[in-house]
């Protein structure tokens, strides 16, 4: 074997362990992490049933316009409350991050009062019971939704006038119809369940009532009846 091969044999034998060396120095790539998935936007689309409690607050006033008959009938305007609780159901829809839904209740109320209005004369008012169809508009931020909500209402509603002097009775009837109006702020604390605070005003139109006789002698008595409510409740829904 010649010289110079000899030496270059010799010279790969010596860089083999050094190269084995400098490979084994060389950086590890670690691997990459799979970055977590962000759980997707609530959307509040879909049919929902539940219940609700709070208090209302009524407003019955009576004005008597003519009066001409035995002893005195004084006008008032009387406030009365009460709890009241049902129950709803509703249907949304969700555009983006705007929502559209509709929404009708029942609930059963325990707000009357009776004021003496003369010697023989007393005024008496409740709210028995009050439904609502409502339709409600609202902007989503993710499980939290503040809205406003309007439509009709009809209730269970008493606003009466007792004479037993003459005697007489007139009323407005035994159910009225009106509009509502109010807002509110729904939570869904999970993907069925939410919870909600709300508060309606609602207005029935005003009635005018007259009743003639002769009793304890001639009478003739005309009054307008005057009515409006206002309730703040909580509720729960469930959503399917």
């Amino acid at each position: 074997m010649k010289i110079k091969e000899l030496f270059l044999a010799s010279a790969a034998i010596v860089a083999l362990p050094i190269g084995v060396a400098s490979a084994t120095d060389l950086p590890v790539r670690m691997p990459m992490k799979a970055t977590p998935m962000s759980p997707p936007p609530f959307n509040w689309t879909g049919f929902y049933v539940g219940a609700n409690a709070g208090v209302v607050w009524g407003r019955s006033e009576q004005t008597v316009d003519i009066y001409t008959g035995l002893g005195v009938i004084n006008p008032d305007d009387a406030k009365f409350t009460g709890v009241i609780g049902g129950v709803q159901a509703g249907y949304n829809w969700q555009f983006s991050n705007v929502v559209l839904g509709i929404e009708a209740d029942i609930d059963a109320s325990s707000a009357r009062k009776s004021v003496v209005t003369g010697p023989t004369d007393t005024h008496n008012m409740a709210l028995n019971w009050l439904s609502t169809a409502r339709g409600r508009a609202g902007l989503a931020f993710d499980r939290w939704l503040p809205y406003v909500t309007g439509g009709v209402a009809f209730a269970g509603l008493k606003n009466e006038i007792v004479d037993t002097g003459n005697p007489f009775t007139v009323n407005r009837g035994s159910t009225a119809t009106g509009w509502t109006i109010g807002g509110g702020l729904e939570y869904a604390f999970d993907n069925h369940w939410s919870a909600k605070a709300e508060y309606l005003y609602v207005k029935f139109p005003d009635k005018t009532v007259s009743v003639t006789g002769v009793g304890g002698g001639a009478y003739t008595f005309q009054t307008t009846f005057k009515d409006s409510e206002q309730l703040a409740r909580v509720g729960i829904n469930y959503r399917f």
